[in-house]
């Protein structure tokens, strides 16, 4: 058990009750795929026809940079040693970096299954070294107990429509001082333009054979027609993170914008840091095909190309971070 922390079990509520089966669905069907929730033990895994989680390599250029932003933020402002509430934790990756950099943390989340892998992946840890603590409870927000030096959202605001209650509940639960860290999207920014760069990317891909769809039989680079409908496709995917034919990836994803996030975390915490995050890598790294050598360079080269585009204004980014201090 951590130090001066508890989280009550409690029911849930309707929402959050569909929320966890959702996710719950989603990672039994991944595990059963053979996914392994842990940022230095991954496997390739070719359940993943596009996301990130498809190669470690992958894994690497986008949430391992997630995890270094963190504990960046979380050194710069809070220290070391830090307890730390990782909410909505999922299968545990994030929490399990965080302690391996030797923070207590507590991760939560509505989903059995989720909480069931993170335990299952601690259990069986090598990475002892430095270790703080980690523990993992099935629990909402709303019945979290205790104190704490930061409370993390990956990822996480956005499936609240009542940001602010839950921005107001993660102060409660933070000592004098206490910092919140987060990375939430803002597909409200990523434009047609934005859209019409990957549009671009993927299509040269695909007709290099480089990509997992192939450019046979007519496709985006057709005509003028066919690639600006891929333009819309391209774009509709980014703003609601699903392609045609995927459901949602749960019934309460992105319903808050993250212009609503970003407004209820300055409203209540004192900014200390904001910066954009990627543009579009999350969603294409997975995409790559060819030869290990090349697709690394590609992948490489495309992480590259997303960081300097939204850096010097190229593109829009789809996420962003924030670390705000608890008022005194």
């Amino acid at each position: 058990m951590m130090e001066e922390s508890a989280i009550a079990a409690g029911g849930l509520l309707p929402e959050e009750a569909e929320e966890g089966q959702a996710f719950s669905e989603r990672i039994e069907e991944r595990v059963r795929a053979g996914f392994i929730p842990d940022l230095r033990r991954a496997v390739r895994c070719e359940y993943f026809y596009k996301s990130f989680w498809r190669d470690p390599q992958f894994i690497r250029l986008y949430l391992g940079e997630m995890v270094n932003t963190y504990l960046g933020m979380l050194a710069r402002h809070g220290g070391e040693d830090l307890r730390v509430l990782d909410v909505g934790c999922g299968p545990g990756y994030v929490a399990l970096e965080l302690a391996r950099a030797g923070h207590r943390v507590v991760g939560i989340d509505v989903s059995e299954s989720a909480v069931e892998a993170a335990r299952r992946t601690l259990a069986s840890n090598p990475f002892d070294e430095g270790f703080g603590s980690l523990e993992y409870r099935v629990a909402p927000l709303r019945s979290a107990t205790g104190t704490f030096d930061a409370v993390l959202f990956s990822g996480v605001l956005h499936h609240f429509e009542n940001v602010g209650e839950n921005i107001d509940k993660a102060l409660e639960l933070l000592s004098p001082g206490g910092l919140v860290v987060c990375h939430e999207p803002c597909h409200e920014q990523w434009r047609v333009e934005d859209a019409a760069q990957v549009a671009l990317i993927r299509t040269l891909l695909s007709l290099t054979g480089h990509w997992y769809e192939s450019s046979e039989d007519g496709g985006a680079h057709a005509d003028a027609r066919a690639f600006e409908s891929y333009i819309e496709d391209v774009h509709r995917e980014y703003v609601t993170e699903q392609d045609k034919h995927e459901r949602g990836q749960s019934p309460h994803d992105n319903a808050s914008t993250g212009r609503e996030i970003l407004a209820a975390l300055r409203e209540r915490l004192v900014e200390l840091e904001y910066r954009p995050g990627v543009s579009f890598i999350y969603r294409l790294l997975g995409g790559l095909r060819g030869d290990d050598e090349t697709v690394a360079r590609l992948a490489d080269f495309l992480a590259l190309y997303d960081r300097l585009s939204v850096a010097r204004g190229f593109m829009k980014p789809n996420g962003f971070y924030f670390v705000g201090r608890k008022a005194a």
